[in-house]
């Protein structure tokens, strides 16, 4: 189970010696080449990256029933892999999901894709090869929130605000089209988000706010159609209220995010809205969640006035958490069979995505973006553009423009079907920490020695990777540092 709350930095890595064959002057020319690539592309138009932004990672899809699968959501596109981990391919943003968010995945057998993007949600039968967009009495609105029923896998609810009101939208057709609001907030009342309980999905949360800013708490027991509305400012006080997580085997226990004038904080209800705590607050803010099979509950975020990643950790089901110390700099949280998968700073924690088996204690790394082997196949011709931008901020090499994919990396559609054994590939080399509902992406004006140092980074892995072999003589479980 993961969560992009939204829905929603640490130390950069010690520099590495020259590889074998290199001189320092040649690693200070790479270095000053890459600099000018990142300088020039800061100040290039839009387009030179799907938002304008900074490389980052958003979120993490790991389907329980599909065991090889691994999508790595970034604000540049899609990453993914069939094979735990060893290969990566590439889909680069279309039209259907710019600036996508909340990705959600449904079960086999349809294994479809949702993104809400332009303010409508859409789809993907092909895992990201074409978009569609969901039609019905959604159309004309603009949506917020979505949620996929994880159980049946085609009812998905979604929030749609036109003329300043807000209303609550059903699909039962896996988000193809939806039919006629289910309900309709009251006039100066908006709506945050939306869940299902798994145990019960007669029961459904809603959260919202009035026009004083008090935190309201929707619960309906009949699919959305009623709602009792809570008033939660008295334990609160005045915010934004998001929904994080139902507890899986009691619909009665919810986690939210809670967004002070001040402050951030993991609320709590366990009477389904009565009552509600605050076991953790920082001045900072929280950006994703997960929970694994044995109960446990990782939220990461970033403290201290959002200068000091954190993570915290609950063993009794959200009534009190501990800060993990240490941890990367995660940009999202998921698990599989135990493992757990953290989306981290790839310029300054040298990977973009880690795994912990400790239930975040310590990390390794399995990815980097520079370890992408290729464009997914079915986007090769609609991606160049984008991916010779990719080349040109150093972010991963040439080759991975024209590279066909390796052999058993994709199932031939652009679709993810790994029905291998549970878990990645060991730890890459030269990477790991031993040691965000949709968090916001960072703006490519972001602090210039930062990049100057990642880009220096850049250049000396691409440089010492690129020696003695090349991308095609890779083998699947060769250990390679990942971001």
């Amino acid at each position: 189970m993961a969560l992009s709350i939204e829905r929603g930095p640490s130390p950069f890595p010690s520099p590495r010696r020259a590889g074998r064959g290199q001189t320092v002057a040649g690693i200070r020319g790479a270095a000053f080449a890459a600099i000018v690539a990142v300088l020039v592309a800061l100040s290039a138009p839009r387009s030179v990256r799907a938002n304008g932004a900074f490389p980052d990672s958003e979120n993490i899809l790991t389907p329980e029933d599909r065991p090889q699968d691994i999508v790595l959501v970034t604000n540049f596109g899609l990453l993914s892999s069939t094979d735990g981990g060893a290969t990566w391919l590439w889909s680069c943003e279309q039209d259907g999901n710019a600036l996508g968010t909340l990705y959600q995945l449904t079960p086999l057998p349809r294994n479809r894709l949702f993104t809400l993007a332009n303010q409508a949600l859409a789809y993907s039968d092909d895992r990201s090869c074409g978009w569609q967009m969901a039609g019905g009495a959604v159309s004309g609105q603009s949506l917020t929130d979505a949620f996929l029923d994880p159980v049946s896998g085609t009812r998905v609810l979604a929030i749609g605000v036109a003329n300043q009101m807000y209303s609550l939208f059903q699909s039962t057709d896996a988000g193809t089209t939806f039919g006629p609001a289910l309900y309709q907030a009251a006039a100066g009342q908006n709506m945050t988000g939306v869940e299902i309980a798994r145990s019960d999905a007669n029961i459904v949360y809603l959260a919202m706010r009035n026009s004083e800013a008090a935190p309201l708490l929707g619960r309906s027991t009949d699919g959305g159609a009623h709602f009792t509305i809570q008033d939660l400012s008295t334990d609160l006080g005045p915010g934004l209220l998001r929904i994080i997580a139902i507890d899986p085997q009691d619909p009665n226990r919810v986690l939210f995010r809670f967004l002070g004038s001040t402050d951030q904080s993991i609320a709590l209800t366990v009477d389904g809205g009565m009552t509600v705590s605050k076991p953790v607050t920082v001045n900072g803010n929280f950006n994703s969640y997960t929970r694994l099979s044995s109960g446990t509950i990782l939220v990461s975020g970033m403290a201290e006035f959002s200068t000091r990643p954190a993570l915290f950790r609950s063993h009794d089901r959200g009534t009190t958490f501990e800060e993990v110390p240490s941890p990367p700099a995660l940009r999202a949280l998921s698990q599989r069979n135990g493992l757990v998968y953290g989306a981290a700073d790839n310029f300054g924690d040298g990977y973009a995505l880690g795994t912990s088996a400790d239930e975040g204690t310590t990390w390794k790394a399995l990815m980097t973006y520079a370890d992408v082997d290729a464009i997914n196949p079915c986007l090769k011709a609609q991606c160049q553009t984008s991916c010779d931008a990719q080349v040109q901020v150093a972010l991963w090499s040439a080759d991975v423009c024209s590279a066909d994919p390796p052999v058993g990396g994709t199932d031939g559609g652009g679709g993810a079907a790994g029905t291998g054994g549970s878990g990645p590939p060991g730890p890459k080399s030269g990477g790991g920490c031993s040691c965000e509902t949709n968090p916001q992406r960072p703006a490519a004006a972001s602090t210039l020695l930062a990049l100057l140092f990642a880009t220096l980074t850049i250049a000396r892995r691409g440089r010492a990777r690129g020696r003695g072999r090349g991308r095609a003589a890779r083998t699947p479980g060769r250990a390679r540092p990942r971001a």
